[in-house]
Parts: structure tokens; sequence; C-alpha cells
């Protein structure tokens, strides 16, 4: 199985492209098209597990944005491809593990071989101060892995230590740690550039491994939407 990307950094796509027997698994909702012979099956939980099991895997994946059910396409008899593409406009990156793990911010996930094991995984208290949330979506196993941006993707091959505005992050390899700290100087929370100077929370990677970035910030956007609206009517 091959996942290829079209039309990026504005409007990407990824096509799997399958051979005759093989699958891809896929976030719901993320089919756009898909050829007529390849077949579709819903579950909470991958092939094998038991049902209580893949409950609380989908119970966890839902707390983390995605959504409770996975599809599984499989292409019967023939080889057949099956295009996804993600809600908001932006990038597509696919990054081939080889019995690794990533983690990929919460919404992000978009499709990736049966053999990947999609999981939510608690990041305790500095993943809520650096505005991703508690959960991130934890992916390991063998196998390509699609992952989607708002905006264009940046890769970066940490050697050492490397910052980043928390709102930017996208995926990084289980390789790097990381620790939440304020823009400015120091390492520790710095309130004064906190609050003047614009630019929030910033995440400290430390370490050898892959870090995947997006050129605009979900957030940010949501902010400025936001001021847009009109008033709601009470």
């Amino acid at each position: 199985m091959q996942i290829e990307v079209q039309h990026s950094p504005a409007y990407a796509i990824a096509i799997a492209h399958l051979d005759a027997g093989e699958s891809v698994i896929a976030e719901g909702g993320a089919m756009v098209s898909k050829d007529s012979h390849i077949s579709v099956t819903t579950s909470a939980g991958r092939e094998g597990q038991g049902a209580l099991s893949g409950l609380m895997k989908g119970i966890k994946r839902m707390v983390a944005g995605e959504s409770f059910f996975q599809n599984s396409y499989v292409a019967e008899g023939a080889a057949g491809h099956v295009t996804f593409a993600p809600t908001l406009q932006g990038d597509v990156a696919v990054h081939e593990l080889r019995q690794g793990t990533m983690f990929i911010q919460s919404t992000s996930f978009l499709c990736s071989a049966p053999e990947i094991e999609i999981d939510a995984k608690w990041g305790g208290a500095r993943s809520f101060f650096g505005g991703e949330g508690l959960i991130m979506i934890k992916a390991s196993g063998s196998g390509p892995v699609a992952f989607n941006s708002f905006g264009g993707i940046k890769e970066i091959d940490v050697d050492g230590s490397f910052i980043v505005d928390t709102g930017h992050i996208v995926a990084f390899e289980d390789s790097l740690e990381f620790k939440v700290t304020s823009f400015g100087r120091g390492s520790r929370l710095n309130f004064k550039s906190l609050l003047l100077g614009g630019e929030g929370l910033v995440c400290r990677f430390e370490g050898h491994g892959r870090l995947w970035l997006q050129t605009r910030n979900t957030q940010g956007f949501g902010k400025l939407l936001g001021r847009q609206l009109p008033p709601r009517e009470s």
C-alpha cells in the first residue's frame, strides 16, 4: 500500500493505492472517492480486538477530537484506490513508521496502514498549557501514516534543541522530548514575555528526531474569525 499526496500545499488530498486484498484505515468522514469494488467496514477497534477493547479505543479517540469509529477500506479482488481529504484547507504529509512511534496533534490523523495502532495518549499538564489539549494521538507500528495540517507543512530534523510556538506543532517522533515555556529568555515561564510579547507559550524540543510544523495557527485563525462574527442575539 502506498499513499500519494496531491494538490499540496493548500488543498492537499491523500490517495491510498491498494493492491488486491490490501486495506487502509481512515478517520470517519475523510473519504472523498473510491473505486466501486473497494469494500468498507466500520468499527471502533482493530480487527481481532475484543468488543470492550474496541469501545475503549473509540472513546479515547473521541476525547482526543477524532471520530469514535474508523473505516477500513479493502480492495476486493483487484487493485484500486481511495481518496481522503481533511476538513481544514492545508497540506498532508506521509511518514513511514518502521516499528516506531510518533505523536500527532488532535484532529490531524487522516489515514494509515492497518498495521498502525492509533491510540490516544495522555499528555499531562504540559500538553494542557501548550494549548494542544490533554490528549494527543499516538501512532505506532510499521507502515505509512498520513496526517494533515492547517496551512503548509514544514519538516524539521531536530538535532539538539529547537523551539516552536505551540499552535504550529503538527507531529513529532517519540525520540524527541519537549517542555512548555514562555516566549522570551530562559527556560522558566516568563510572564512579561507571555503577556506582552504576543507569542504566548512555546515548546522546547530536545534530542534527535523529526518534527512537523504547520504554517498557520488554528487557534489564531479562530480568534480572528470570531471577532468578525455578529454578536449572538439573546
